[in-house]
């Protein structure tokens, strides 16, 4: 579902409306219009829909001559697609469907122009799965109903990743793609036996869940981590820290996919720049929304190996203290 029909008139969207602006706009001899910007990002019950929310909001108080609205979508790939076809300006993605994107591998049949304008805060792959099903390891869910996200969800693409990467293929399981609000639900009525929820640490669906069933999260092994960060180095480990959930009281190893903020290659440079800079030097106005912001650091703002970051953000790095209006359009 789309919410925002919007574009930028800068960074407009080959549509006959953009068009017909844009050529109003050269004939009146305007110089610099202002922009209305569309940030894709994901479903309302998901972090992506609120981080984006408020980085939209962040944006439009902060820059005068920008607007930018925060659009519902099916996540990561639609997102990457959106913004690689210049349907959205901006869009969230995890790092391994913005890796395949940008190098035209998995799902991508080609290459798509996308650049990170900066990484914003791990995912965390949570194996769901409950303590009366006997299921300890991703071996177990051989023969099993498994649920592996929404249909063309970041969240199956990381799935099928764990899967195949430890020998599990496919078609040795029953799959089901199911949202992560039916995925929970299922696991309550038994319709499934265990599931992939990809999020932040502390993810509503997976909080809610542990406070009315006896939660298992599937441990992945050392041998087993380090297998799949081989495989996929957008991929690395994380630990999720006991009692994070309901009757879960030991850490608990699992995989951590980073999440970026990509653009279309041919952003403007001083735009990119802008957004960049607005962000982290406001990056305690994002905090009100999750902690998750904590890891938005200038340390970690490129997490992306394969995907290079745009030049506006290179450029921002360069002097990060600076005012973010010091340079003229």
């Amino acid at each position: 579902m789309r919410v925002v029909t919007q574009v930028s008139k800068g960074f407009a969207r080959p549509s006959t409306m953009s068009v017909l602006v844009l050529a109003v706009g050269l004939l009146v001899g305007c110089a610099q219009a202002d922009r209305t910007l569309a940030i894709a990002t994901g479903g309302p019950a998901g972090l992506y829909y609120p981080f984006g929310g408020g980085m939209a909001s962040l944006w439009s108080k902060q820059l005068p001559d920008v607007n930018v609205k925060a659009e519902v979508t099916g996540g990561s790939i639609t997102n990457v697609t959106q913004v690689a076809r210049l349907e959205s300006d901006l869009g969230i993605a995890m790092a391994d469907v913005t890796t395949d994107a940008f190098l035209g591998q998995g799902l991508f049949e080609q290459a798509l122009p996308l650049r990170v304008l900066f990484t914003a805060y791990p995912n965390i792959v949570h194996i769901l799965t409950l303590q009366q099903n006997g299921i300890t390891k991703v071996a177990d869910l051989r023969g099993k109903r498994v649920a592996l996200g929404a249909q063309g969800s970041g969240t199956a693409v990381a799935a099928a990743n764990v899967l195949r990467g430890l020998g599990v293929e496919l078609e040795d399981i029953a799959p089901r793609y199911l949202s992560f609000a039916a995925t929970t639900a299922a696991l309550k009525d038994g319709t499934v036996d265990a599931g992939f929820v990809v999020g932040g640490l502390g993810i509503a669906a997976v909080t809610e869940l542990a406070v009315t069933r006896s939660l298992r999260l599937i441990d992945l092994s050392e041998e087993e981590l380090a297998r799949l960060v081989d495989l996929y180095p957008a991929y690395s480990g994380y630990r999720i820290p006991g009692a994070t959930y309901n009757g879960v009281t030991t850490d608990t190893t699992a995989l951590g996919i980073w999440s970026a903020v990509v653009v279309h290659k041919d952003m403007p440079a001083i735009l990119a720049y802008r957004l960049t800079c607005t962000v982290y030097q406001q990056r305690q106005a994002l905090l009100q929304i999750s902690p998750v912001v904590k890891a938005m650091t200038l340390e970690n703002i490129h997490r992306l190996p394969a995907v290079p970051l745009h030049p506006g953000t290179q450029r921002y790095l360069q002097d990060p203290t600076k005012p973010c209006d010091h340079l003229d359009e």
